[in-house]
């Protein structure tokens, strides 16, 4: 089991696949371009959350498809992974394909939330979350054909379908932005870390673990970012004890009440008592980064 799992590892790191595709284009919203060069690569250990939702997904794949199939009367059939005849960094291991119809199947594990207040349109539209609709795409691509569905199990009781056709003017742009990133996997160049992304001061930690005891001189640019760092970290603890004293205001306002409307009828504010169990912490150990104004470090 375990050679399989290297073996279906080291395929995937041989291109760009359809989970990868938007990320590689730079329009995933949790995951940058440089995380997905270190995980081609190898050259850093990159860890890809698995939560419980996705591994629901993949227990319930077998049981959506045999829905889907029932409800659109439709035979699907799995297929190993491809590479493209044209795009050789394209790669792609299908969920499914429907037989007979030069049509793929993607299948998803929808949380109701996320669905309601996120970017799902009406049902056979191509209404999905961008990544979702870059993956579709980046498979019809690389089997050619002229469209790919969508199955969302939503909630884990409700399956809608959507559909994604290809589009000349996306693809084009779809290609571009994958091939220059395998080009940077090719030359072994990491792409710049996109700064104004959430995470990537975490990523940047997790690329320099360690110290070795030097000292160096900044470059003189790493001045105004100093300042940006001090301004925003100021406003963001004055931010911070402004929206506390809104809630001691509101939290004084109810008492010992548990729930309390606005009388604007918007909202409402919730208390309850949580009892949490105690803990031994496991011993770790974390990167301390931090600005001081008492000298330098050979003072």
């Amino acid at each position: 089991m375990n050679d399989d799992r290297e073996a279906w590892l080291a395929a995937r790191r041989s291109g760009v696949g359809g989970s990868d595709a938007a990320i590689a284009c730079g329009l995933h919203p949790y995951v940058s371009p440089l995380e997905l060069y270190y995980d081609k690569t190898g050259e850093v250990a990159v860890e890809r959350e698995d939560t419980e939702r996705m591994q629901m997904g993949r227990a319930l794949e077998d049981a959506i498809a045999d829905v889907f199939a029932e409800r659109y009367d439709v035979k699907l059939r799995r297929y190993p992974m491809r590479r493209h005849p044209v795009y050789p960094w394209m790669i792609g291991n299908p969920d499914r394909l429907i037989e007979g119809a030069h049509i793929g199947l993607e299948i998803k594990n929808v949380d109701a939330l996320a669905y309601r207040f996120g970017e799902w349109g009406a049902p056979d539209t191509d209404e999905i979350p961008e990544p979702y609709l870059l993956q579709c795409l980046h498979y019809a691509m690389l089997f050619d054909y002229r469209e790919w569905h969508l199955a969302a199990l939503v909630g884990g009781n409700t399956l809608k379908r959507y559909i994604v056709r290809r589009d000349p003017e996306l693809e084009t742009l779809l290609v571009d932005g994958e091939r220059e990133f395998w080009q940077c996997v090719e030359r072994r160049e990491p792409p710049e870390i996109d700064y104004a992304r959430p995470g990537a001061l975490a990523l940047a930690k997790r690329l320099y673990p360690g110290t070795n005891g030097e000292a160096i001189q900044l470059p003189a640019e790493m001045d105004y970012w100093h300042a940006i760092q001090i301004e925003a970290a100021t406003l963001a603890k004055e931010y911070t004890a402004t929206a506390d004293g809104a809630k001691a205001h509101i939290l004084r306002a109810m008492g010992e009440a548990s729930f309390a409307r606005l009388a604007n009828g918007t909202g409402e504010y919730r208390r309850k008592l949580v009892k949490k169990a105690g803990y031994t912490v496991a011993p770790t150990s974390y990167l301390d980064f931090r600005f001081s104004k008492k000298g330098t470090s050979d003072e």
